[in-house]
């Protein structure tokens, strides 16, 4: 046993944890966590994710203190039980360049809690990222494309459906948005997820579908099924969007140091926000443009009664 498993193992069976959990059941629970200091709040978080049956979202208050607790907490529970949910600018809280990576994390998470059960997940985020609405799990479900292993795919279907979608021609994939056709063989590039899809296509049936490196062009696995989804920033009305925390399921728990610095953090961002969209002009990037002609931002209030009705653990100094 690792010197990782060992320590969770004895959080995992700490007196504090059980209390914690059993805490949990009644919601919303209100609890103030005193004393944990260094690696302690990532075994802490942890140990707690592994005996609920929940989804845990870590509020940080920066976007480098939520990369370091992503980092340990990816460390202790594995790449597939912690999520990253950053927001989609090079710099929190400036609003005049995009980061295609991080919009892409974006993507993926919100894919990910929709198809996959909440069982012991931790979301690591920060008030910058919450700042920025989302798509409604019921609009996106409708707007995924599915394309199964074995199962019917028409190329001038696909073709059509993906050009609606905003995705664009080329003849390599390289990043997000992007698609190819070669004979039976497509190449596209989700915006959920890290890596582009190829789907190779007997007369109209779905032979393979294998994930590759764009750089290499060597496949990286096999796969069963695909998701195909949108650009989730800009192919999306702001009626079609809604904050972060509302999207979550019922019994989300949610860690913070202190609310009133999201609140005023989020104040901040939606000021600057303002200031940005009153400047932006024909020269922006049109993505950019888009964004901000649907102000699909989060009003600071909004988010007060998500922190009321959801069970939240407080880390105390």
């Amino acid at each position: 046993m690792s010197n990782i498993n060992y320590l969770l193992n004895k959080f995992k069976d700490s007196a504090q944890v059980k209390l914690i959990v059993d805490e949990l059941k009644t919601v919303p629970a209100r609890i103030r966590l005193k004393g944990i200091k260094g690696a302690q709040k990532a075994f802490l978080i942890a140990s707690t994710a592994e005996n609920t049956s929940m989804l845990h979202v870590v509020i940080c208050e920066s976007k480098e203190e939520a990369a370091y607790l992503f980092n340990d907490l990816t460390g202790i529970l594995g790449e597939y039980r912690t999520w990253f949910f950053p927001d989609s600018f090079k710099r929190p809280g400036f609003f005049d360049d995009l980061n295609a990576t991080q919009i892409l994390q974006r993507s993926e998470t919100i894919n990910k809690l929709i198809n996959t059960p909440g069982n012991g997940h931790v979301v690591v985020t920060y008030p910058e990222a919450l700042f920025e609405r989302v798509v409604k799990p019921a609009i996106l479900s409708q707007h995924r494309i599915e394309v199964l292993k074995g199962g019917k795919l028409d190329v001038n279907f696909a073709i059509e459906i993906l050009i609606e979608y905003g995705f664009e021609r080329t003849d390599f994939v390289y990043e997000p948005g992007q698609f190819s056709i070669r004979g039976g063989i497509i190449d596209l590039f989700s915006h959920g997820n890290d890596l582009p899809y190829r789907i190779e296509l007997f007369d109209d049936e779905v032979e393979r579908i294998q994930t590759f490196d764009p750089l290499t062009q060597l496949s990286k696995s096999n796969l069963e099924s695909v998701s195909i989804v949108p650009n989730l920033n800009t192919r999306f009305r702001q009626d079609e969007k809604a904050p972060f925390l509302t999207v979550l399921p019922t019994n989300s728990v949610l860690w913070v140091n202190d609310i009133q610095f999201v609140y005023d953090r989020l104040q901040y961002c939606f000021e600057q926000a303002e200031k940005f969209a009153s400047r932006i002009n024909a020269h922006d990037p049109a993505e950019l443009r888009e964004i901000f002609r649907d102000r699909a931002f989060v009003y600071p209030g909004d988010i007060a009664d998500e922190f009321t009705s959801m069970s939240t653990l407080f880390f105390e100094l």
